[in-house]
């Protein structure tokens, strides 16, 4: 019998200073949101104000997810920062949609467009939604 895989999985890669990568995969509601709450606020506080949140390998989301990209999104303003997401899936590129999140979170292809855009534009602001 092997060993059950974690509901949440989160991997940090920091590609260069203010910048960090959070790899999301698994579940992300109720139970896993704090964890990804708690760690992203643990980069934010240490001075990357500028987080690209990976969801290639997220394989669901409830609505404490977008909650927890508000909070997020919120903590990083605060530093003159942004989130973005990079690789959303469909039913979640639904869900910011119909919330009217998409306005103000960016989108991307994947982590590349995500680095290029915050490397191009300095910061990705409210509307600059990037889906290539």
């Amino acid at each position: 019998m092997g060993v059950p895989e974690p509901d949440l999985v989160l991997t940090v890669h920091t590609p260069r200073p203010g910048v960090a990568v959070v790899d999301v995969r698994g579940h992300l509601d109720h139970h896993t949101a704090p964890r990804l709450r708690g760690r992203g606020f643990e980069l934010i506080d240490q001075g990357f104000h500028h987080v690209v949140l990976n969801l290639a390998h997220l394989r669901f989301s409830d609505s404490t997810g977008l909650a927890v990209l508000v909070a997020l999104l919120q903590r990083t303003r605060t530093h003159q920062g942004t989130v973005v997401v990079a690789a959303p899936p469909e039913r979640l590129r639904k869900m910011l949609r119909v919330t009217g999140l998409s306005l103000v979170v960016a989108e991307h292809h994947d982590v590349d467009h995500a680095l290029a855009a915050i490397e191009t534009e300095g910061t990705v602001g409210p509307g600059a939604r990037h889906h290539v």
